[in-house]
């Protein structure tokens, strides 16, 4: 199971047995051909079905239209959820057009819920962040990558959406040209969710052994500033993976203004 024990291993009968069989049936890891962690797997479960939680609590209050315009006297789950997902909303709306912006909403939004909660999750002792782990932080940033290309191909056509990435001046006397710019691009592309997934997983790998290691020296009060400043990384690593992903979308679908 590794060095690394945590919560699970007490709420889970026979945890060892589970871990296991689990990977027995799963197999290796496709990134790096180790053995999958079963910690990062159930804690990012666990967040799914917290963010899940999250979404039915606020979605009974915004079904009755009146009482959601009355502001809440208190802060409250929804209303926490609502501040996220209204930031979102408004990061984005700095990046593309609002109807874009709401479209891409349930997808960007529920990254930064899934993201926000795994990073913070982290700050917990016992607990291992899901975000700290390339599986995790890879499939999340695979969703982006394909989610770009396939709404771009679908907003502008297929060879359309390509040519763009030869550059702005497609003559028959530019092909050099043009095929470096491809390759550029192509290189490009493929980097973004390399960068997002590596970006994220280090920040929060870094953050929870810096935070672990104090807490386990001086358990008292001295982790405190490093408490605040993980919680720092973890709204500031999930703002960065949003807006990059929000850019990298609204640059797919975005027209050319003439």
């Amino acid at each position: 199971m590794g060095d690394h024990s945590t919560w699970f291993n007490y709420l889970l009968p026979n945890f060892e047995g589970i871990v296991a069989r689990f990977r027995e049936m799963i197999g290796v890891s496709f990134l790096n051909h180790t053995p999958v962690e079963i910690q990062y797997v159930l804690g990012y479960v666990f967040i799914a079905l917290l963010v899940l939680f999250f979404g039915i609590v606020t979605r009974r209050k915004i079904v009755d239209t009146k009482k959601a315009l009355i502001p809440a006297q208190k802060f409250s789950l929804s209303t926490f959820v609502e501040m996220v997902i209204e930031g979102t909303l408004g990061t984005m709306e700095s990046v593309m057009d609002r109807k874009t912006a709401i479209y891409f909403l349930p997808l960007v939004g529920t990254c930064a819920l899934i993201i926000l909660f795994s990073n913070l999750i982290g700050l917990v002792p016992g607990f291992l962040p899901p975000t700290s782990n390339l599986s995790t932080t890879a499939a999340m940033a695979t969703v982006i990558f394909i989610t770009t290309h396939v709404y771009g191909v679908k907003e502008h056509g297929f060879f359309k959406y390509f040519a763009h990435w030869m550059g702005p001046i497609r003559k028959w006397y530019t092909l050099p040209l043009m095929l470096l710019m491809l390759l550029i691009e192509i290189i490009s592309h493929f980097a973004r969710p390399l960068s997002l997934s590596i970006r994220l997983m280090g920040n929060m790998f870094a953050d929870h052994a810096v935070v672990g290691t104090f807490t386990a020296l001086i358990p008292f009060v001295v982790p405190v500033p490093m408490l605040l400043m993980g919680v720092l990384v973890c709204i500031v690593q999930t703002l960065v993976f949003c807006v990059l992903s929000t850019v990298y979308i609204g640059g797919a679908v975005a027209h050319e203004e003439h």
